[in-house]
C-alpha cells in the first residue's frame, strides 16, 4: 500500500502509475481526482484539499479498508509554485499562501500517515523536493523558501520517526516536462520531443514525469535500515 499525494496530473500521477506497476495498492489524494487512474482496482482515488488536515484524514479513514494493514510508503507531492516575482515587491501573503500549499500540505500528510506507517512495522515517507530551495533565484523566493521548509521538515521525519523503522528522504528531480515547469503544456510530452529540446540545449535537464516516478518509487523502496535524512539531488544544481 502506498499514499501518494497530488495524482491529479504530472508528478504525482507518474508515480501512482510507477507504484501500480510494482502491484502496490495505492491511495492517491488530490483536489480533482484522476478518473484514469481510478479504472484500476488497485487505485483509491480521495478527493480532499491536502491544506485542511481534517480533510486529509477524512480522506483516508474513507480508504480505511485498503490501509487495514498499515502503509509501506507515502509520497508527498502535492504543491504550488506561484509566479516569479521581483522581490523588492514580494506581498507577504503570496509567501505564506506557497507555505500553506506546500509545507501545509506535507505536514497534514505526515501526521494523517505516520500512524498508519507504524502500524504496518515501518516504511518510507518521500518528499519530492526543488533546487531552488538553494535560493539561486530571488524572483523565485516564496517557492524555494517553502520548498526549504519541505526539506527541514523531511529532516525532522528521518529523526522522530525513526524507532518505528520510517525512513524519510527527498528527492530534488530538477525541470520536469509537468504544466507547472512548462506552462501551456497539455498532457504527456513524449521522449522524442523531450531528447530534441534537450539536445537544442545541449543538457539532458528535462526529464519526464515517468522517469523521475522511476527514481521516487525506488527511493520510496529503501529499507528501514537504510538511507534516511537525504536529499536524493538529480537536479544538477549544487546543494
Amino acid at each position: 500500500m502506498a499514499v501518494v499525494s497530488g495524482t491529479s496530473s504530472g508528478i504525482g500521477a507518474a508515480v501512482a502509475t510507477e507504484f501500480l506497476r510494482r502491484e502496490y495498492t495505492v491511495i492517491g489524494l488530490s483536489r480533482r481526482g484522476n478518473p484514469a487512474l481510478a479504472k484500476d482496482d488497485r487505485y483509491v482515488d480521495c478527493l480532499a484539499d491536502l491544506r485542511d488536515g481534517e480533510a486529509v484524514r477524512a480522506a483516508l479513514t474513507s480508504a480505511a479498508d485498503a490501509t487495514a494493514d498499515g502503509v509501506r510508503a507515502v509520497v508527498l507531492n502535492a504543491g504550488a509554485s506561484p509566479d516569479p516575482t521581483d522581490l523588492g515587491k514580494l506581498e507577504w501573503q503570496v509567501a505564506a499562501d506557497a507555505y500553506e500549499t506546500n509545507v501545509g500540505t506535507a505536514l497534514h500528510l505526515v501526521q494523517a500517515t505516520a500512524p498508519l506507517l507504524k502500524q504496518s512495522g515501518g516504511g518510507s515517507m518521500t518528499f519530492v523536493g526543488a533546487s531552488l530551495a538553494n535560493g539561486y533565484k530571488p524572483e523565485r523566493w516564496a517557492y524555494a523558501a517553502s520548498k526549504a521548509a519541505m526539506t527541514t521538515l523531511m529532516r525532522s521525519c528521518s529523526v522522530e520517526f525513526a524507532d518505528d523503522g520510517v525512513v524519510a528522504n527527498e528527492v530534488r528531480p530538477g525541470p520536469v516536462a509537468t504544466a507547472m515547469t512548462m506552462a501551456g503544456l497539455d498532457g504527456e510530452m513524449n521522449d522524442q520531443i523531450i531528447r530534441a529540446i534537450n539536445a537544442g540545449f545541449g543538457t539532458d535537464w528535462l526529464k519526464s514525469p515517468r522517469t523521475v516516478a522511476e527514481w521516487i518509487v525506488t527511493i520510496a523502496e529503501f529499507p528501514a535500515n537504510g538511507p534516511t535524512g537525504q536529499v536524493f539531488n538529480y537536479s544538477r544544481k549544487v546543494l
